[in-house]
This record gives structure tokens, C-alpha cells and sequence, in this order.
């Protein structure tokens, strides 16, 4: 879902959905007034946003200049909620409502650049349409306006030529040999447009008004018919179980270009659904990107041993655990280098995720965004495994009376993956004082929980004065807050106002965004190298006594 990026216009828009439904429609002609006229190289007041929104004069406000940019965003999607919470209607609405296929086909364009336009300033409202459906649609006056106001930006993903009786001709006979193949409607406009660089949508606009001009030689009719869920969801569930794409088109007694592309749509949602965020670099946006960053980690690998500390294995634990410990360390620099190619790979997945065009994807395309994943995780799993005895060291001095260590290495297994994720290795801490303290609240957190769960049914029944442990997602920040305060509490006050201040750590003034080493010793009025000593004597204290009672 959508964020906003302006935290005053988020407020407005929360204060808009309580209006009466008339004013809150007038209000959101107003915004998409306003929106036609923003330009995203100037700022604007927010007294003056607000007063063209609703007609007030707000007062209190400040002095707030909102960047147009981030201003169109915020208000493309304020129009959209307020839409979305009318409950519009296209049938009683005054004016012709395009959907997005209508204005892929009115101007010829895909609905990825309909996308684009909309992030330049194209208000878009939901709407009911006449099949029940609650979708996104375009009042065609703005369509219109936005389109004269910024036919220069824009003129170049449009293809306004129309289609010449030659370039007909060719289309209905493609079209023609693709029908009696057995190919439908959607797959013959997808082949046709992408050989005639056309919108799919525009070659089922041309073929459809042949055939409304003539229907004994009509060409869709002998076109296939859809495939119902049912059929899909046997072809898909074949595929996966290895048959082969020609196996399954014999057997629905389809082309096999339209299972391979059922099997490709398939894949393109999964892609499209994962989640792959990555902490930015100025070196990924290089054109040599990919070779500095391989260069980089060539160069951390060189010189690392097989180093096994023997000696520090605990003897308790199992031969699996005690494994764990024969991984090398991670030094600084390679730490550095396999996050730094970490995020790169989740980068060339976003970036490749967003240039792809789904019509007209083909297997190739996808191997792409695949192996950029599969790349991802093989570096996530080096970090994992380096840093697994970190979680095994942990869980011991966790482990209490009726749970299993390899229950608290699990639970210790998945804060440490989350803690990968979210690390940034440009602030110059190493990983693994980030994780150790994750896991610490982690393990705070969950291990009061396992413990109450693993009670006996006869202790369960006679323990209702006991409190409740689980907590909402409302509570969860008072809770992390009352957690870390008593991991921290056992130091000093100098040690704690450090470690609050250099990892941007909870405190009873709230969240604070994490400050370098040289920010703190301003803040305390210390040199860096005091500060340097009182951040190092501080961990070496909460890792000596992480297995005390929280």
C-alpha cells in the first residue's frame, strides 16, 4: 500500500475522511484542481495546500514549504482515499469515467506508462464501474487536462499514429492464423502487439471493429476460449510437478504458447509479490557498478583461511551446534564487502522488477529477476552462517527450565535473518553488535512466552492470575521500550546515554535517530576517543551478562 511522504498532508487527508460526503466531494474536486497545477520544481506552503483543499484559512501551521514533488505524490493518493471512502459510481457520475484499459487504448500506451503518468500529476479516483468492481478511473476531463498541460513530457511514450490499412491488414491476418491455432483473445493481441511494437489493446480494438463490421468473417469467433480456474489450476499444479509445457498443451489441447504464457504470468506475480527492500549505495547507480562491487568482494576473500578455533567449541553442545563453531569469523572488511553485495544484488532485482513489462515478458526476462534473487540469498545464507554460534551463544544463557536450546536456536535464527535485512553497514558498526542486540530483545521477548506455553495443562488451569503475555501490535512499542530499558539497565548512566544516542535506541523521550560517534561527543561533551572506550566498555558488559534474568 501506499505511503505518504509528507506527514502533514497524511494528517489532513485522516481529518478529510470525517467530513459530510458533499464537502468531501467538493473537497477532493478541489485537491485534483490543485494537483493539475503543481509544479514538482517548486515548494508550497502548506497554509496555502490547505486552504485550496478545504477553503479555510488554517492558522498555527508554520512556516512548512512542501516540496512539489513529494506534493503531487501525496495528493494523487489523498484523491484516490477520498474516492475510495465515497463510494463513487461511474453510472452517476456526470462526465465519461475511462478506466486504465480505455486510456492504454485511447492514446495507445501501456498501462506502465499510465503509471508514470500518474506520478507526474494524473488524478486518479475509484470508482464502481458498471460490473460491480471497484477500481481506478479517470474523469475524462482531466485525462484531457493533463495531457495538453504536459503533451511535451509525455508525447514520448504516446503512439497517436493510427492504424494504416496496410498495418490492418496485417494485423486481421495475424490475427486470423493465430485463432484457428487455437491461441484466445488476450494471446493473440499480446503476439501481435509485441511483433508490431502495438498496445495489445489496440490490436483487440482493431480486430473487435472488424468484426462488428463483419460478422460472417469474424475472426474472434474462432478464436479459443478462455481457460476456466479449474483448468488452470490442474495445467499449473502439472507444471510444477514436472510436466512438460507441449505435455500439458496436448492435454487441454491448447498452443503451447498459451500454457507458456499461463506459466509465465504465474511467475510474474510471484516476482511482483516478494518483498526485496535494500540499503542504497551511491556506487550501485555507477555503470561499472557490478565489476566495482565483484572487485571488492574478490579482494575481502583474499586472505581468508580456514581458521578454526578449536579451542573455543563448548563441549556440551551437540556435534550439529558444535559444527557452527568451525566457521570462520567474518573480519570487518569482508563483513563490509558481503553486505555491500548483498544490497547490490536486491538492487539489480528491484531495478530489473521495475523495468519489466508483463505483456510482453518473456521466459528469459524473468531467469533474470530470478537469478538475481537466487544471488541475494546465497550472500544472506554466507552471513547467516558466520554468524550462527553468535545465536548458539546466546540462546545458552537464554535457555530456561522446560525449553529446548534448538527451540531457542530456531526462534534465535529468524531474528538473526530479520536483523540482515534491515542492517546498515554504512554507519560503521560491525553486524555483529547490531544482531547480539536484536537477539538480546528478541529472546526477551519470546522466551517469557515459550515458557508460559510449554506449562503443563493441570499448571495452565490454575495459573489465570498469571498475566497475560501476548500483546497487539499497539503495544508493541511500549513493550520493546520497557524491554531494552531493562537490558540497559544494569549500566552506567554515562554508558547508557551513549548507547542510546549511537543506535538511535528507545527512550522515555521516544524514538531518536541514531547519531555517529563525533555527533555523541558533542551531545556529551566528550572527545570521540572517551566516547570510543565508554560505547566499548558498555557492550563488553551486556555480553558478559546477557544470561541474567530479564
Amino acid at each position: 500500500m501506499a505511503r505518504y511522504r509528507i506527514d502533514r498532508i497524511a494528517d489532513l487527508a485522516r481529518q478529510l475522511a470525517f467530513t459530510p460526503g458533499e464537502t468531501r466531494n467538493l473537497q477532493m474536486a478541489s485537491a485534483e484542481n490543485l494537483l493539475h497545477e503543481v509544479n514538482p520544481t517548486k515548494a508550497y506552503p502548506l497554509e496555502f495546500i490547505v486552504f485550496r483543499i478545504t477553503g479555510y484559512h488554517p492558522r498555527g501551521l508554520g512556516a512548512d514549504l512542501l516540496t512539489g514533488l513529494a506534493l503531487q505524490h501525496d495528493l494523487g493518493l489523498l484523491i484516490e482515499e477520498l474516492s475510495d471512502s465515497l463510494d463513487l459510481k461511474t453510472s452517476g457520475t456526470a462526465e465519461p469515467v475511462l478506466s486504465i484499459d480505455d486510456v492504454t487504448e485511447k492514446f495507445n500506451v501501456t498501462s506502465k506508462t499510465i503509471q508514470r503518468w500518474r506520478r507526474r500529476g494524473l488524478p486518479a479516483r475509484r470508482f464502481t464501474f458498471a460490473d460491480g468492481r471497484k477500481r481506478v478511473g479517470f474523469l475524462l476531463s482531466s485525462v484531457e487536462r493533463f495531457f495538453a498541460a504536459h503533451r511535451e513530457q509525455v508525447i514520448g511514450g504516446v503512439n497517436l499514429s493510427r492504424v494504416e490499412d496496410g498495418e490492418r491488414q496485417e494485423v486481421l491476418r495475424r490475427a486470423r492464423l493465430l485463432a484457428k491455432a487455437g491461441c484466445c483473445e488476450q494471446e493473440i493481441a499480446r503476439r501481435i502487439g509485441r511483433r508490431l511494437d502495438r498496445s495489445p489493446l489496440t490490436i483487440l480494438h482493431t480486430v473487435r471493429k472488424h468484426d462488428q463490421e463483419n460478422v460472417p468473417d469474424a475472426i474472434f469467433s474462432l478464436a479459443a476460449s478462455e481457460l476456466d480456474e479449474a483448468t488452470r489450476g490442474r495445467i499449473l499444479k502439472g507444471y510444477r510437478r514436472g510436466k512438460r509445457i507441449g505435455t500439458l498443451a496436448r492435454r487441454v489441447k491448447r498452443p503451447r504458447s498459451a500454457i507458456y504464457r499461463l506459466v509465465l504470468n504465474e511467475r510474474i506475480e510471484k516476482l511482483g509479490r516478494r518483498k526485496m527492500r535494500f540499503i542504497d549505495d551511491a556506487l550501485y547507480h555507477e555503470p561499472d557498478a557490478e565489476l566495482a562491487v565483484v572487485a571488492i568482494a574478490r579482494q575481502e576473500d583474499l586472505g581468508v583461511g580456514p581458521a578454526i578455533e578449536e579451542t573455543r567449541i563448548p563441549r556440551d553442545l551437540p556435534p550439529y551446534l558444535q559444527a557452527l563453531y568451525r566457521t570462520p569469523l567474518l573480519t570487518p572488511g569482508r563483513e563490509r564487502a558481503l553486505f555491500l553485495k548483498f544490497n547490490f544484488h536486491k538492487f539489480q532485482f528491484v531495478m530489473a522488477r521495475r523495468r519489466l513489462e508483463p505483456q510482453f515478458a518473456r521466459s528469459r526476462d524473468l531467469k533474470i529477476l530470478e537469478e538475481y534473487a537466487r544471488l541475494a540469498n546465497d550472500v544472506k545464507n554466507q552471513i547467516v552462517q558466520a554468524n550462527l554460534r553468535l545465536v548458539v551463544s546466546i540462546a545458552r544463557k537464554h535457555l530456561r527450565q522446560n525449553l529446548s536450546l534448538m527451540e531457542l536456536v530456531s526462534d534465535g535464527n529468524i531474528t538473526l535473518m530479520r536483523a540482515i535485512e534491515s542492517f546498515d553497514a554504512h554507519k560503521g558498526n560491525r553486524f555483529s553488535t547490531y544482531a547480539t542486540l536484536s537477539l538480546m530483545k528478541g529472546f526477551a521477548r519470546s522466551v517469557p512466552l515459550m515458557q508460559y506455553q510449554t506449562l503443563p495443562i493441570h499448571r495452565v488451569a490454575s495459573a489465570m492470575d498469571l498475566p497475560d503475555l501476548r500483546h497487539t501490535a499497539a503495544d508493541a512499542r511500549l513493550i520493546d521500550r520497557d524491554e531494552v530499558h531493562q537490558l540497559l539497565g544494569r549500566l552506567e548512566e554515562s554508558e547508557r546515554r551513549v548507547l542510546l544516542a549511537h543506535y538511535g535506541l528507545p527512550c522515555e523521550d521516544g524514538e531518536r535517530s541514531p547519531a555517529t560517534l563525533e555527533q555523541v561527543a558533542q551531545l556529551l561533551g566528550l572527545s570521540t576517543h572517551r566516547v570510543r572506550q565508554i560505547e566499548r566498555a558498555a557492550l563488553n558488559k551486556l555480553r558478559a551478562d546477557v544470561g541474567g534474568e530479564s
